[in-house]
């Protein structure tokens, strides 16, 4: 079994986590929405989680030889009902050899602890209903539907 170290991402781990982005974009989508669509949100949804924000933060898992694995980036949010202050998971991804590994946990782990340290009562995130590899996994680490957005492509 390998062990699993995290620690805060630095400014060499950048093109490690651009890296996986292709990952992120190829999971299992809705069928309105081909590959360039879902890599343009990608792309997007990258900008904007890495903007500038107090108290965001970025975790990168490695193995003890210092081999990455993975990375998650937290940041601070507002609940959609309560506006109260929570924690927001707005990216998980693990390089392929990580998988099943337990990469994933110890950093949703993590982001529980950094959520818990600040006081948020919540943490959110969001995943794509046909995704349903992921939902499962948030589903068994505790994380619960709130709301739905449905389309209709016409």
């Amino acid at each position: 079994m390998t062990t699993i170290i995290l620690r805060r991402a630095a400014a060499d781990d950048r093109s490690f986590i651009d890296g996986l982005s292709p990952r992120l974009s190829g999971v299992p989508r809705p069928p309105w929405h081909d590959l360039a669509a879902m890599e343009g949100f990608q792309d997007r949804h990258m900008v904007a989680s890495f903007a500038p924000v107090d108290g965001a933060e970025t975790l990168i898992a490695c193995a003890e030889d210092g081999r990455r694995l993975g990375y998650i980036h937290l940041r601070p949010a507002r609940d959609g009902v309560t506006d109260e202050p929570c924690g927001y998971v707005s990216l998980l991804a693990t390089t392929p050899e990580a998988e099943g590994m337990g990469v994933a946990h110890r950093l949703m782990g993590a982001a529980e602890d950094w959520a818990r340290s600040r006081g948020y009562r919540l943490l959110s995130l969001d995943v794509f209903a046909d995704n349903r590899r992921a939902v499962e996994f948030y589903e068994r680490r505790g994380f619960r539907s709130e709301t739905f957005r449905m389309v209709k492509p016409l």
